[in-house]
């Protein structure tokens, strides 16, 4: 017969369990924050919409980094703990002080732990934001749907490649970047054969800058073709139906919307998930957008039913491929076109390393870049021989800076502006391309203008139209200020837009 424990081990054990649990609450919560912090440099608001979005069509090694990144630490802690406790109960004749004590301590670990996390991601700035309201909105966005967008002339088809994390900081300090060596240098090459506005002087390759609420994948194809922020409180009594996936932004008048009016067939291509954040969602009700991804690409056989990298679905290697089919189908028709894609081996954290790639640097990121640069190139001297290229703008751009700090752990978060470059575009800039401070709500009036349609006033959303030779706001503004007020409540956001 099994001898029964006595009531006092009983309790010990299950206070130690207790205390346990609570001990390794905090340090998880101590070891998750640090790790955010010192991987990403985000604020709250980018954790509090990437854990509010579904997690549908995620990458799995995303959520696998956290865990092998995290739970080494956390078990150690937890090992210590136990070890400590067996410890203290051998020395039975101070294991009643030392209950005490060790209760109070882990008690201590979690508020502390709390108190850590709460300061480490910027909470304290957040609750500011969102408890005062702004005005920009009624002072400066101007309604695409109030303006009149003419054609003064034959307007052109749209090519918007969207270069996951593509910030200009992957260049050498030698062109304007951050590097020992060029790790972009086709697209730097790019950017200076063609137009590329910059925030750095002549002859140095810069970009435009990502305000608060433009800064993740979602809010910068959001910024870049409606002029404004993601700021869609998170729950229901806000108003937003985004949660359920059944409206994205109602209100909004967008570049597909525009080009949808203007007789344009519309393509989003992407290699995940296209319902992954809501994407799927918005192209389709602002503008009509045909969705190719993922599982468009196993039902049209480019990969098998059971295909996956590991990654968030397929390689740009794959990417390219289908928009090269689809861009000859497309150009086939009788309809103007945009293809907007978006690539992906580019994403935190350091990059999905593929076949192309030729691992030329020690670093992992540096030669994944290296390989995007390359497959770009490769792309666009394919559009280059194609018959529809004259008549087709090619809008190069990063969606935002990258969410970890590799290759960019010294460098200011300002100072990592998003690479941009325009093929075709129409007309010849009057303003100064270079020493701009641009941000992504330009890039909105801007594209159009490159397509050859005229703005009235020159400005839809918070944007400018960057061949105008206008401001920007954040040049008539400050680029401060202009961060500061669209972090804060409007009211007339989610009464207009939602």
């Amino acid at each position: 017969m099994k001898q029964k424990l006595q009531p006092e081990v009983r309790r010990a054990i299950l206070w130690g369990i207790l205390f346990g649990v609570i001990f390794l609450l905090g340090a998880a919560i101590a070891v998750v924050s640090a790790w955010y912090r010192l991987t990403y440099n985000l604020g709250f608001k980018e954790l509090l919409y990437t854990l509010a979005s579904p997690l549908k069509g995620t990458g799995e090694g995303t959520v696998s980094l956290i865990i092998s990144s995290c739970l080494p630490a956390v078990l150690l802690l937890g090992a210590i703990y136990v070890a400590v406790a067996i410890f203290l109960w051998k020395k039975r004749t101070s294991w009643h002080f030392a209950r005490r004590i060790g209760a109070l301590f882990c008690v201590l670990v979690l508020i502390g732990s709390l108190v850590f996390s709460f300061f480490s991601l910027r909470v304290p700035a957040y609750l500011e934001a969102i408890s005062e309201q702004t005005t920009i909105y009624e002072e400066y966005y101007v309604d695409p749907a109030t303006v009149a967008i003419g054609e003064d002339g034959k307007t052109k088809n749209l090519i918007y490649i969207y270069l996951e994390s593509m910030e200009t900081t992957y260049a050498s300090e030698e062109v304007g970047g951050a590097q020992h060596t060029n790790f972009m240098p086709q697209l730097t090459a790019l950017a200076e054969e063609n137009l590329s506005f910059s925030d750095k002087p002549e002859g140095q390759l810069g970009g435009f800058h990502t305000p608060l609420g433009t800064g993740w994948t979602m809010s910068a194809l959001l910024a870049t073709t409606s002029g404004i922020p993601f700021s869609f409180p998170l729950g229901e009594n806000g108003h937003n139906k985004m949660s359920q996936r059944e409206t994205f932004a109602a209100g909004l008048t967008t570049l597909g919307d525009i080009l949808a009016e203007k007789g344009y067939r519309q393509e989003f291509l992407c290699g995940s998930n296209a319902a992954f954040a809501g994407r799927d969602t918005y192209f389709k009700q602002h503008g009509n957008y045909e969705i190719f991804d993922l599982y468009t690409a196993r039902e049209e056989h480019y990969i098998a039913q059971d295909y996956d990298d590991g990654w968030w679905g397929f390689e740009d290697e794959i990417l390219y491929k289908i928009a090269k089919n689809e861009l000859t189908e497309l150009a086939s028709g009788p309809r103007p076109f945009n293809l907007t894609l978006l690539t992906v081996d580019t994403h935190h954290v350091d990059g999905n390393i593929c076949n192309l790639c030729e691992m030329d640097y020690g670093n992992r990121l540096a030669n994944v870049v290296s390989c995007a640069d390359r497959q770009l190139a490769d792309f666009i001297d394919w559009c280059r021989e194609q018959d529809f290229y004259e008549d087709t703008v090619i809008v190069i751009t990063g969606d935002h800076p990258r969410m970890d700090t590799t290759l960019v752990d010294d460098t200011d978060y300002y100072d990592r502006t998003v690479y941009n470059c325009f093929l075709n575009a129409v007309p010849t800039p009057e303003g100064a391309i270079t020493e701009r401070v641009v941000t992504s709500f330009d890039l909105f009036p801007t594209t159009l203008a490159a397509m050859g349609f005229s703005i009235e006033g020159e400005r839809l959303g918070l944007g400018v139209n960057l061949f105008s030779g206008e401001k920007t706001l954040a040049e008539q503004v400050g680029y401060d200020y202009l961060e500061t007020e669209i972090n804060k409540y409007s009211e007339y956001y989610i009464r207009e837009f939602s």
